[in-house]
């Protein structure tokens, strides 16, 4: 069954993209959206749309409880040029749920969000 999440995110996440150890976490903002993130930054999100809190990225975080956002990746953006990986155990352990795309933007099916626990790029 985790092949088969895996492979349905990847696939999301490639299709989504064809369509359009430092890390920050910054509260949420009055104006929400994709727009800030970073140039050259990893950023995930606390809802879908780039809305509610966000953390972001150079090298991952091996515990995304540490910029409060465990388990609550709505969406991401990968404004990097190499790929990142979420993982379903902290520390880079457990499954790949993910695997991104340099200039990925996307929503991250409801279902996986809960299952992020860490996050790098590759």
């Amino acid at each position: 069954m985790r092949m088969t999440i895996r492979q349905g995110m990847a696939a999301a996440l490639t299709v989504a993209g064809l369509a359009g150890m430092g890390a920050l976490a910054a509260p949420a903002q009055a104006e929400a959206g994709y727009d800030r993130c970073p140039a050259a930054r990893f950023c995930i999100f606390s809802e879908p749309n780039g809305g509610g809190r966000i953390a972001y990225f150079r090298l991952g975080s091996t515990d995304l409880r540490l910029q409060n956002m465990d388990g609550q990746v709505h969406s991401l953006w990968n404004r990097t040029s190499q790929w990142w990986q979420g993982y379903t155990e902290y520390n880079y352990r457990g499954g790949v749920i993910f695997n991104v795309n340099p200039g990925l933007q996307s929503n991250v099916p409801s279902d996986v969000a809960p299952q992020i626990h860490s996050v790098r790029g590759v």
